[in-house]
């Protein structure tokens, strides 16, 4: 094996994934939380901790969570407001798959429970306040370690999220990008206007409706085969990385011309 090669191990990388996805999305949703508070001298949201229990061990099926998830969103749509959530997936003790859910829910509205209403027919429902939904979600998200996967369910997701506004899923798309494309001078742009947006909304200056502030954060990197494009330039970065698998071993070495 070449010197520069590193061994990567897909189940650990999967996990650090859902980590870095699940904390950004709940910072980004509560980010919003507090601009929309301000104008109202106290909090807008209700954060609302769900977790659903399957009632049977081995009951999984792919479309349970994206089906309570499509009934929740119809839910909120009916009633005129965003659908903000974070979920992610545990495995329990005895072998069954549960979710834990974070919903951020308007304060003029009550969410019903899961179970009882019929988003949840496949066993037991529980909702509690959530203080700290970022740390809720941290918590569980660490839970999920590499050899666990191992007892997963084929094709099972381990985490979701939805209802940010454009910018907040930019910013949160971008956030995730690999470590080699933020050396990149497009990208440190990108992520030092991100920096900035989220200086004005800790000062309460941020209004995401004017377009002043929604340009800071506009789509600036696009992922294509190989690389990545700046859309406001069109120059194309390729990766350095070359990505190969061999005797059953997923191996990630530099390309002769990024070799010093």
């Amino acid at each position: 094996m070449d010197a520069e090669a590193i061994v990567l191990e897909p189940r650990q990388m999967r996990c650090r994934r859902l980590r870095r996805t699940i904390t950004q999305a709940a910072k980004l949703h509560e980010m919003r939380a507090d601009y929309d508070s301000q104008g109202l001298g106290r909090s807008a949201y209700r954060k609302t901790f769900i977790t659903l229990t399957y009632r049977h061990r081995g009951e999984w099926e792919r479309c349970h969570v994206s089906r309570f998830i499509r009934l929740m969103r119809q839910w909120f749509q009916r009633r005129g407001a965003a659908c903000r959530f974070v979920w992610v997936a545990e495995l329990q003790k005895r072998g069954a798959l549960h979710y834990h859910v974070v919903v951020w829910v308007p304060r003029r509205l009550r969410l019903p429970r899961p179970d009882v209403c019929g988003w949840w027919p496949h066993g037991s429902s529980k909702i509690e306040t959530a203080r700290n939904p970022i740390g809720y979600m941290v918590k569980y998200a660490t839970k999920t370690r590499p050899e666990d996967l191992k007892r997963l369910p084929k094709g099972v997701r381990l985490h979701g999220n939805g209802g940010h506004d454009d910018s907040a899923r930019i910013a949160l798309r971008e956030t995730l990008l690999p470590g080699w494309a933020r050396d990149q001078a497009f990208v440190s742009r990108f992520l030092a206007a991100s920096a900035m947006r989220n200086a004005l909304i800790e000062s309460g200056d941020y209004d995401p409706d004017d377009d002043a502030c929604d340009a800071i954060t506009a789509p600036a990197v696009l992922r294509c085969s190989g690389g990545l494009v700046d859309l406001r330039t069109g120059e194309y970065v390729p990766t350095p990385w070359c990505v190969e698998f061999r005797h059953g071993v997923l191996t990630l070495s530099k390309k002769p011309e990024y070799l010093a």
